[in-house]
């Protein structure tokens, strides 16, 4: 089997910690001949310590779907937002009084106001902030809005004028944006066509609204925690506890 799990609030607790029962039971399941991934919204430079944690080797994705590495850490695929995207976005939206945007590139972002209090996050997750500068052409792993309660219509108004970007809207506000074909079930379906193994034989565990397509494309889906977003629910086979219950360990010694 082919086990693929989300980071964040799935196999990861929500003071950012791996559990050493959940750490334990995805090498053993690896032990006993399981292959396993990771596709998380994190981007590589802080999904880079639970990747060592997890000894993997690869394939896994990264910026949700964004980027895909293979078993040497090389790119397979790397799907960014282009440059006269970037441009387009920005000076459509970017204007606005209230809010806030943030261009991200590896381990950079670029934003509007870097005193902005919504951006001190970043210095935690071992990412620069830069000031974004309108006259750089620049690519984006994704953009980061953020509108001070106006996400959701933000959001519509996205969805509505340009149907072809993927949009990932949170509960504290942050809308996310990435290109065509950069979700975690396109991720996933070209991580098992990497390895060989048929979709009926993927295993995936999530939580959020980035994981929806990865577990609706596996062949046995697991919502993680009590905050598991309905839409996840709705799709998944089962639902686990979260990872503070060791939801995740206990599936695999169960089941595995």
């Amino acid at each position: 089997m082919l086990l693929a799990f989300d980071l964040d609030k799935t196999v990861v607790t929500q003071d950012g910690r791996l559990p050493p029962a959940i750490r334990q039971a995805i090498h053993k399941a690896r032990e006993d001949g399981h292959l396993v991934t990771v596709l998380t919204g994190r981007p590589q430079v802080s999904a880079a310590p639970f990747i060592r944690e997890l000894d993997l080797t690869g394939p896994y994705s990264v910026n949700h779907g964004v980027k895909v590495l293979d078993t040497g850490g090389n790119t397979l695929r790397h799907k960014r937002i282009s440059a006269r995207e970037v441009s387009r976005l920005l000076e459509t939206y970017g204007r606005r009084a209230d809010l806030e945007f943030s261009c991200m590139l590896e381990d950079t972002l670029f934003v509007k106001n870097p005193q902005d209090a919504r951006w001190s996050w970043a210095h935690t997750l071992n990412r620069r902030l830069e000031k974004y500068n309108p006259k750089r052409e620049l690519e984006a792993d994704k953009i980061v809005f953020s509108a001070n309660g106006g996400s959701t219509l933000l959001e519509r108004e996205i969805s509505e004028e340009h149907p072809e970007f993927i949009t990932y809207l949170w509960d504290d506000g942050y809308l996310e944006i990435t290109g065509p074909e950069t979700d975690k079930g396109a991720a996933l379906e070209l991580i098992a066509e990497t390895l060989g193994v048929p979709r009926q034989q993927t295993i995936a565990f999530g939580d959020g609204p980035n994981d929806i397509t990865m577990l609706a494309w596996a062949g046995r889906s697991i919502a993680v925690g009590p905050d598991a977003h309905p839409e996840v629910r709705r799709v998944a086979h089962e639902h686990i506890p979260s990872p503070e219950e060791g939801g995740v360990a206990s599936w695999l010694e169960t089941n595995l």
